[in-house]
């Protein structure tokens, strides 16, 4: 289980901006949307690599960032584009591109964090948040 949010613990030399004990620092300033395991299932991420892409896992995201668990590395400063859906009653895919700002190894897997440089619908990033909302709510009311 990777512990996203504000305590993510960087190995060296892979770290993000971290404090003096080693600890992320936070700097996005929006509200950050977590996207619970058990969620998961109905919210998905895939990242480009190369000409083809790759599942991921969504951790959270807010206006300008995204937290997430991937199967091959990116180089800090790499631009990619990424593709969330949402399964639902209906489907629905928001792209976007990214920047990557770090990248670690964890366990056999890569946890990155990387700035959203380009929305493809800004208005459906809005619908996207409110579905966001109305999965976790209603999976925590169960």
């Amino acid at each position: 289980m990777i512990p996203w949010g504000d305590g993510i613990m960087a190995e060296e030399n892979h770290s993000p901006t971290v404090d003096s004990q080693n600890k992320y620092i936070d700097q996005r300033r929006e509200e950050r949307y977590k996207v619970p395991e058990d969620c998961q299932r109905y919210i998905q991420l895939q990242v480009k690599n190369g000409d083809k892409f790759v599942p991921a896992v969504l951790g959270n995201f807010s206006r300008s960032g995204i937290l997430f668990e991937c199967p091959v590395p990116f180089s800090k400063g790499d631009r990619t584009e990424c593709v969330i859906a949402i399964s639902l009653l209906v489907s629905r895919e928001l792209s976007f591109g990214i920047e990557v700002r770090y990248c670690y190894s964890d366990n056999g897997t890569h946890i990155m964090g990387a700035s959203i440089d380009s929305i493809s619908d800004e208005a459906w990033f809005d619908v996207f948040v409110d579905v966001h909302d109305f999965v976790v709510l209603r999976k925590g009311s169960r």
